[in-house]
């Protein structure tokens, strides 16, 4: 009987040696990306700590107020085209590579010409921006060197759009670290530079370090992209259709607006934020330093664990719409409950280290107590922040875009509420009690929303 045995044995210890599940393009994606983004956050973590030395934190705070406007341009121009060519190129037969091809190049075109209006009307009217809109004259510069990193931007999402749809996150992966690098090594090298010479370091350098790591991961991305013509007879020219820009549009349209709506909101939340800490008893220079060290310091801290729930978010849409099309209902439930229990899991042990490690963190890190506090504070919504990307990319690889949407808009209104109505009374508080509500709302909506569509359905 044992020498019958043996065989079995052995072949099913090959079989655990060697499991299948090791080849799935979504462990292998997930582990490129979750690599990189490791590598990204420890570069960006580090980076962070460097700027909080250098610059001030009122300094911190007014570059914080660019960032809601690169938020928007994305959303407009980059977001939802991204995500449209992820899922046409999904979803496009493995014997038609012109196909996949086809709405690569047709949303690079929208995208580009998107973002070169945006470029041109922000460089121009930077200055009535800075003034009018955002309410702080010293963010004209920013926002001109922003622009300029627009249609560098847009390249780089489309490419990775299509490098997420072919299943194949090592590219993407590869352009985040080149961005990042090039990013803070432009930063560092102008630093230096200018300490040498016995010059002012200037605020600009943060957004030419950007734009220094946009032209890079473009010029990365569209050269690995040139390196693998899968069809010799492919055309650039003939592969541009109006029927596939009609698709994408129709897709990304209601990704784009429910962005574009998050990061309207979120402008207006981001330029009441100090005026309504000002009407809690701070001053203009006190306001602008707590926001800096939010934006800059404490909410950046704890989105470093989201390096991993972001690599399952970008290949989740790919893989869901690909199942989708197949119509197996059983891996797609399967796939949500995996993602639920997961991200719950790295949530709560992250919210347990910060909680417990926050003033050591604070003090070590960035020898602040408002950083301290405001890590412990945003702690308790971790299990809820790292869960709600991971269900988005679920429901827009079901095609359930506008659900999305409806449900950001409710949650975004809440914490705004908070903002105009709670942060007078409390302070800043009151802001970090906004955030936990509206994203236990946001996840208990998407929750619903999957279990509806999803988990009951009838086999």
């Amino acid at each position: 009987m044992s020498n019958t045995a043996n065989p079995n044995n052995t072949k099913n210890l090959r079989k655990y040696l060697n499991p299948r599940y090791l080849n799935n393009p979504i462990v292998t994606g997930t582990f490129f990306l979750t690599t990189s983004g490791i590598i990204t956050k420890f570069i960006g973590f580090f980076y962070r700590i460097f700027l909080s030395r250098v610059f001030t934190e009122e300094s911190l705070g007014i570059f914080g107020l660019v960032s809601p406007v690169m938020m928007l341009v994305h959303s407009i121009c980059a977001s939802g085209i991204q995500n449209a060519i992820t899922r046409f190129v999904a979803a496009s037969k493995k014997d038609k590579t012109s196909e996949a091809y086809g709405f690569l190049f047709t949303g690079i075109s929208i995208s580009i010409f998107l973002s070169g209006i945006m470029a041109y009307v922000i460089f121009n009217q930077a200055p009535f921006i800075a003034l009018n809109v955002i309410g702080e004259r010293r963010c004209t510069p920013l926002l001109r060197i922003c622009a300029l990193s627009f249609p560098l931007a847009t390249i780089h999402s489309c490419v990775n759009g299509f490098f997420y749809g072919q299943k194949r996150a090592s590219v993407p992966a590869l352009t985040m670290i080149i961005e990042q690098i090039c990013r803070v090594c432009t930063v560092y090298a102008l630093y230096k530079l200018s300490v040498e010479a016995g010059a002012n370091v200037s605020l600009s350098y943060i957004c030419l370090g950007m734009l220094a790591g946009e032209f890079s991961s473009a010029f990365l991305s569209c050269f690995i992209l040139a390196l693998r013509p899968d069809n010799k007879n492919f055309s650039i020219r003939r592969s541009l259709s109006c029927n596939k820009g009609l698709s994408i549009i129709s897709l990304a349209l209601p990704i784009s607006l429910n962005r574009v709506c998050v990061s309207l909101i979120s402008t207006v939340e981001t330029i009441q934020l100090p005026r309504k800490l000002m009407i809690s008893g701070l001053s203009t220079s006190e306001a602008l330093s707590v926001y800096g060290v939010f934006s800059g310091m404490a909410f950046p801290l704890i989105m470093f664990p989201s390096a991993l729930t972001s690599s399952v978010s970008s290949l989740l849409l790919p893989s869901v719409s690909e199942l989708q099309a197949q119509g197996n209902n059983k891996r797609i439930r399967k796939t949500i409950y995996l993602t639920i229990g997961f991200c719950s899991l790295l949530g709560i042990m992250c919210f347990l280290f910060f909680f417990i490690f926050a003033d050591f963190i604070g003090e070590l890190l960035f020898h602040s107590s408002i950083a301290a506090s405001q890590i412990r504070a945003l702690s308790f919504v971790c299990p809820f922040l790292y869960l709600s990307g991971a269900l988005c990319s679920i429901l827009h690889g079901l095609g359930k875009t506008g659900i999305t949407f409806a449900f950001n808009m409710i949650s975004i209104f809440l914490r705004l509420g908070f903002v105009y109505f709670v942060i007078p009374l409390s302070g800043f508080s009151g802001y970090l009690y906004g955030i936990l509500c509206s994203q236990i709302l946001f996840d208990f909506l998407i929750i619903l929303a999957l279990k509806q569509y999803l988990i009951y359905d009838k086999m």
